[in-house]
């Protein structure tokens, strides 16, 4: 079998079932297993409880079950790290090299054009369906439509406030920014008309209508700092559209509701003053009441993206895990991309194609009971028409 001259990772395979381009006989012995998985993420890294934490899970389970044969992966801060990580892999000829976030999207467009016959993914980086960066072909774009899931988010977090204000950010590259916030307030005036609460008593979106004030570099100080600034306005529901930044969010009820004394260790530390209204936050990547530990029981909802859709629909093939679901069938016949059969060269994610899902969380420190409900119901008026988004 021949090499492909710069292929330092890869063999002449096409994965999966290890189907040789060569076509030779049955009787040729098995091939070593060379295909590798390569990961870069900018900036959240791979414990991020959400989009990195996922994907990272998909390649693992993709190498455990022999579809690739190695992985690698590196988190970066800046778009240079961005760019020398990529080009890194494209020089170790990585069979798939994904990009995670919203850091760092023109650095992949631009290395993957120069490397056209090595398969690229771009994982929740707002491709050009989603009016983002445009790729070259031979990256595959997995993104997620999070607008009907913001004004969701918005109306429960109404729902959920004893204060009567609430905050969402975002971070500077996050698919659809502006698009997120404004559809995080109209999420809190639609629960507003519906309770038709009297002036002095609706609920109130922190700096509602704003777009710079309520965005913010994607790092873990300034999560923790428009997080802190937003509690200090009374805010008690919180909700990052954010990578790095959201670890700043955690960071504040981590230091809050659980001090590193020994003196306040134990289930009474977890207790704010008597006088002090709880804060909650709404998730972002993952059911953040399962998996942020024990600050999850500060989690009434999470907006989860089904990472495993993505990859599974995009490559054939794919090793399941069981969390995708039922896939879209392919619009076409599967297609090489390097040394990978394609599916499709994206996907999408919706609510409604079941590439997102609002996860209600039985939370008992939000004083509200049925967020669950609200959710569900909101969806059906949304379908029906009843609510139409912004």
């Amino acid at each position: 079998m021949v090499l492909k001259p710069a292929a330092a990772l890869t063999t002449a395979l096409i994965v999966p079932g290890l189907v040789l381009l060569t076509g030779c006989g049955a009787e040729e012995p098995a091939e070593p297993l060379l295909t590798s998985g390569c990961m870069v993420s900018s900036p959240a890294g791979f414990d991020d409880r959400s989009i990195g934490q996922l994907s990272f899970g998909e390649v693992s389970n993709a190498q455990r079950s022999d579809f690739l044969g190695s992985t690698s992966t590196q988190r970066v801060d800046s778009l240079d790290d961005t760019r020398r990580a990529l080009e890194d892999y494209a020089d170790r000829g990585c069979t798939l090299t994904a990009l995670l976030g919203p850091g760092g999207a023109q650095m992949l467009a631009e290395v993957a054009a120069g490397h056209p016959d090595q398969a690229w993914m771009a994982v929740a980086t707002g491709g050009a369906g989603a009016g983002g960066q445009d790729f070259p072909d031979n990256v595959i774009t997995v993104d997620f439509d999070l607008l009907e899931p913001a004004f969701i988010a918005g109306y429960i977090a109404a729902t959920s406030s004893e204060t009567g204000i609430v905050s969402a950010y975002s971070s500077y590259g996050f698919e659809n920014n502006r698009g997120l916030l404004t559809a995080f307030d109209a999420g809190v005036e639609q629960f507003n008309e519906d309770t038709d609460a009297a002036d002095d008593e609706r609920v109130r979106s922190h700096r509602a209508g704003q777009i710079e004030g309520r965005t913010v570099s994607d790092t873990t100080a300034a999560g923790f700092d428009i997080t802190a600034e937003a509690i200090e306005a009374d805010a008690d529901v919180i909700v990052p559209f954010a990578s790095g930044a959201a670890s700043g969010s955690l960071t504040w009820f981590h230091e809050h509701y659980f001090p590193p004394d020994e003196q306040t260790t134990g289930p009474e530390a977890e207790d704010a003053p008597a006088d002090e209204p709880k804060r909650t936050l709404v998730w972002y990547g993952a059911d953040g009441s399962e998996t942020l530990g024990r600050v999850g029981r500060y989690v009434i909802a999470s907006i989860v993206p089904n990472i495993a859709a993505g990859f599974q629909t995009t490559i054939e093939g794919w090793p399941q895990t069981g969390f995708a679901g039922e896939l879209e069938p392919a619009g076409q016949q599967p297609e090489p991309i390097g040394d990978l059969l394609v599916r499709s060269r994206s996907y999408r994610g919706t609510i409604e194609n079941g590439g997102i899902t609002m996860v209600a969380s039985d939370v008992p420190l939000s004083g509200v009971a049925g967020v669950g409900r609200e959710v569900t119901d909101v969806q059906e008026r949304i379908r029906s028409g009843e609510i139409e988004l912004p």
